[in-house]
């Protein structure tokens, strides 16, 4: 760097990704919506309310920069060392998080980029990095980011919000601790700041809108994940929010990245609304009809690179492709817990079965190509929800011989997530524990019902036997029933029937411009109706009964009953 951190304290040189990429304005402009409700008559100018200095925006103090030296939060890696970081970033973390260009983390006209950014970007690639790093460990960086957060040195509000979104990829303790160093921790912190510098209003005439788009909705993604993990209220309050969904416009090409964040946002939104009616116990029919009717945009407004299965002539499985894969793990996490048996001494869920094979059959591959390390904290919940769907098919002898392999591939995958994650660890304890209370039920000699609703069905037809164990049990029946004639009052024969007839043209039909933006919940979706729901609840606490209180806790709240936990 031509220039040392302690000279750029000394003047009010901005960042790089503030001068060239970003306008001024809207992001050192706090946002104040007061005016829309107790303006009148007479508009109140929120300008003049700022006519004095913010006391925390002042220089650092000379105690503040010798914290940060300290701290050496102003060393980086050799240069050999950032282009390998840099590099696992882009390729690994930026299909999440398109929200950081390269050329911001390089010194440009003799200016360095923020330090603050840099840091959490080496955070984030250490943590999906193959290579072994002898210049600085995943905490080293987190210790420098966090240093430069609450210190203050970052002046710019954009890259700040975007700095804390990158910061989740630490991340080092479970749901059951309570810690300001999680990943729950600083998705509340960005959401904070997007609120008042009004990244959840859509952005007029911004020279910097399609970043602010980007950035709110990368950070509503994570916000709907973090939720589903902990059974926790989301941070962002989805009626509150006024930015268009994302599209290719806010993208500089139409590269499969920028459809694959666009589908991203979409099944992530799905997962949030889910995990919110089943936390408030609130799944209606409707709420049901419309998380239904969600998913099955989703799938068919998918481009054909990020499809798991050739639709023509059959149902193939396409070439391996690591994103897509992860793409479709939290839409079929989604199926297993919003048909997942109510409790393990319940019949097991067709429908709950069938996903959570897909997700076994996913993480198969995963393991075999050895890239669970590149997986991110969440996936701990997706294996969690998979494994809790396979636990129902105890009973079933015929069921179980296949849920046992499933169940296998889950707990070597959760095994080899904890060596980075240890949220994993817990997780595993609590499903082995549950497995083996499980195993102590008495068996039935009869086998159960496989059976999926019209409305099930249509959400599995566009993918094929490879990926899951169970097609053959579970789909050549569930075939069998919606392709014979039914009786008076039964379904119609085929699903082309039915659109034929209207029943599902409103529904199921997706438009003649595919359907990639996110999932916005219609109003039905929070009614009031009376639930019939009663497969989840709001988790577990600790303090009371001692009982586990880490990831996707929420999910084991109603099998607690039978399988203390």
């Amino acid at each position: 760097m031509s220039r040392s951190p302690i000279d750029e304290l000394a003047n009010t040189t901005t960042s790089y990704t503030r001068q060239q990429d970003v306008d001024q304005s809207p992001c050192s402009t706090s946002y104040v919506g007061r005016s829309a409700y107790i303006g009148g008559d007479v508009p109140i100018d929120e300008e003049q309310a700022k006519s004095y200095r913010a006391i925390q925006n002042g220089s650092l103090s000379e105690a503040d920069v010798q914290c940060l030296q300290l701290q050496k939060a102003f060393d980086l890696p050799p240069r050999s060392v950032r282009d390998v970081l840099v590099d696992t970033f882009m390729s690994r973390c930026y299909p999440w998080t398109p929200i950081v260009k390269r050329e911001w983390l390089e010194e440009r006209e003799g200016k360095p980029p923020s330090y603050l950014l840099l840091q959490a970007v080496f955070l984030a690639a250490s943590r999906v990095s193959s290579a072994p790093l002898a210049f600085a460990s995943s905490e080293d960086f987190y210790r420098r980011a966090r240093m430069l957060f609450w210190l203050g040195y970052e002046k710019d509000t954009m890259t700040v919000i975007i700095a804390t979104c990158i910061m989740h990829w630490w991340n080092p303790d479970g749901p059951e601790h309570v810690s300001i160093d999680t990943s729950s921790f600083w998705i509340r912190i960005g959401v904070g700041l997007a609120y008042q510098i009004g990244l959840h209003k859509e952005p007029q005439h911004a020279k910097d809108a399609s970043l602010r788009r980007r950035l709110w909705w990368t950070l509503f993604s994570r916000d709907c994940q973090i939720a589903a993990g902990q059974g926790r209220p989301r941070a962002v309050t989805v009626k509150d929010c006024e930015v268009r969904p994302i599209s290719l416009d806010d993208f500089a090409e139409p590269t499969i990245n920028a459809q694959l964040f666009i589908a991203y946002v979409g099944v992530c939104s799905i997962l949030g609304d889910v995990i919110e009616c089943c936390s408030r116990k609130q799944m209606s029919r409707q709420q049901r009809s419309n998380i239904e009717n969600a998913l099955y945009r989703w799938t068919r407004g998918l481009p054909e690179q990020l499809q798991l299965f050739h639709q023509q002539p059959n149902l193939t499985l396409r070439s391996y492709n690591f994103e897509a894969r992860q793409l479709h793990v939290p839409y079929f996490v989604i199926l297993a817990i919003t048909y997942r048996s109510p409790s393990p001494g319940g019949a097991p869920s067709a429908a709950a079965l069938l996903a959570s094979s897909f997700v076994a059959g996913i993480f198969q591959d995963f393991l075999t190509r050895d890239e669970i390390r590149f997986l991110g904290p969440i996936f701990t919940f997706y294996l969690l929800a998979a494994a809790v769907a396979q636990l129902s098919s105890y009973r079933y002898p015929d069921l179980w011989r296949s849920a046992e392999q499933e169940l296998r591939v889950i707990n070597i995958s959760q095994k080899e997530l904890s060596k980075r994650w240890p949220s994993a660890s817990g997780a595993m304890r609590v499903l082995q524990h549950i497995t083996d209370a499980g195993t102590q039920r008495v068996r039935s000699d009869h086998p159960p019902l496989m059976e999926l609703s019209l409305d099930q069905h249509c959400l599995f037809t566009v993918f094929g036997p490879d990926l899951c164990q169970e097609w053959a049990y579970i789909m050549e029946t569930a075939s069998k029933k919606h392709t014979r004639r039914p009786k008076h009052g039964q379904y119609r024969s085929t699903t082309s029937d039915l659109m034929t007839a209207g029943i599902l043209a409103d529904l199921k039909t997706p438009s003649a411009t595919p359907v990639l933006g996110p999932h916005v919940p219609s109003p039905a979706m929070f009614d009031n109706q009376v639930s019939y729901y009663d497969g989840a609840g709001t988790g577990l606490d600790a303090s009371v009964d001692g009982h586990y209180e880490g990831i996707g806790n929420w999910l084991l709240t109603s099998w607690s009953s039978d399988f203390p936990i």
